[in-house]
């Protein structure tokens, strides 16, 4: 019996395939990467490779417009090009997640079939059970009849544990799952989350140094472009860093006694320094770090700076939500950080320090250092 041929569109996962064999495949000769940039790279293709790293830079990498298949693939590998002649790890990362987010669109909307296919391109052990082989769950009862919930693809435990940064959310966590014989249930849109981090991780990965004077004629003057308006846009962060400088805060509020970063408690320390680093933060450990830094006595211009080298950092959005959580928007109640119970819980906790909160260790650290001045 002959098995389906699922078609997939290069053009929405060109992770999925080499330009080399694309254009191979698509038109029966073999060129290099190098030659394929010469033969092939029009204007649109440098506009896209603009788009999509100027996109990740903002935040958004908007969809393809007026641009074949064979731009979009090539603009995608060039894109990866250029990042590494930058080599910059936080734009890298940064155009992983969003290039990652984009695609996982593509994914909630793809025939399941094809995203089976995906994963196991991606070496991942994913499977399509149907609707007769979904697993089901009941949710609700209707004029007698119950309802079930559907997950219609399962995912081994071993790939699951993959997508690592996703587990520090409760709801991502394997205890909070539906586990039989091995494998992880999940609904299309849960599972294009998942292969979403899968994509992030493995863009980054396809991202090498390149010595510049290595790339093509043709690339060089579009690296000066992007490389020109990436530091014009990292200047503006550093600016905005350096202005509101949570150490030059800390600094100033210890001569009155109010601020002490010497005092926060290992978990905080740790959150803290991840995001000064621009590494990826959960959900919660953004709300825990923000909530006890309010609580501290730290306003809200920041906290807010504290997060600019996040990879998905937006302006108003972070703004939106510290003020949020400062009293000044919604309920204007002002929230306060996690205990250490729940700190456990989300796996927050890095330390065991014999208290109840990160706050109650924060005030009597500072208590000991004022008590021996």
């Amino acid at each position: 019996m002959k098995s389906k041929v699922i078609f997939i569109n290069y053009s929405k996962y060109p992770f999925l395939i080499s330009p080399q064999k694309y254009f191979e495949e698509k038109y029966g000769y073999s060129l290099s990467f190098l030659d394929i940039i010469r033969v092939h790279t029009t204007e649109n293709v440098k506009r896209r490779v603009i788009e999509r790293i100027v996109g990740a830079i903002k935040g958004r990498i908007p969809d393809p417009k007026d641009v074949s298949d064979d731009e979009e693939i090539l603009s995608f590998y060039i894109s990866l090009l250029i990042l590494g002649g930058i080599n910059d790890k936080w734009l890298t990362t940064r155009y992983g997640v969003y290039e990652a987010k984009r695609i996982r669109k593509h994914l909630e909307r793809e025939k399941p079939e094809v995203i089976e296919a995906i994963g196991k391109i991606l070496g991942l052990n994913i499977r399509f059970l149907g609707l007769n082989g979904a697993y089901k769950i009941p949710y609700d009862i209707r004029r007698g009849r119950i309802i079930y919930a559907y997950l219609p693809f399962k995912v081994s435990i071993y790939d699951y544990l993959k997508s690592i940064r996703l587990h520090t959310d409760p709801s991502w966590k394997l205890s909070n799952q539906i586990v039989n014989e091995g494998y992880i249930y999940l609904s299309q849109q849960r599972v294009s989350r998942f292969i979403e981090e899968i994509i992030s991780q493995k863009i980054v990965e396809l991202v090498k140094p390149v010595n510049i004077d290595d790339l093509p004629e043709e690339l060089k003057g579009l690296l000066e472009e992007i490389n020109s308006i990436y530091q014009e846009k990292r200047k503006e962060h550093v600016k905005e860093a350096i202005k509101f400088s949570l150490r030059e805060k800390f600094e100033e509020l210890k001569s009155l006694e109010i601020i002490e970063p010497e005092a926060f408690p290992p978990c905080i320390k740790t959150l803290y320094q991840e995001a000064l680093n621009g590494k990826h933060l959960s959900h919660h450990a953004r709300f825990a770090l923000a909530s006890f830094l309010l609580n501290i006595g730290l306003d809200v211009d920041s906290v807010v700076n504290v997060f600019r080298k996040l990879p998905d950092f937006n302006e108003n959005i972070a703004r939106y939500q510290v003020e949020h959580l400062a009293g000044l928007r919604g309920s204007r109640k002002k929230y306060k950080p996690y205990n250490c119970n729940t700190m456990r819980t989300l796996g927050l906790c890095v330390s065991e320090c014999n208290v109840k909160n990160p706050l109650v260790f924060y005030y009597k650290e500072v208590l000991k250092k004022m008590s021996k001045s």
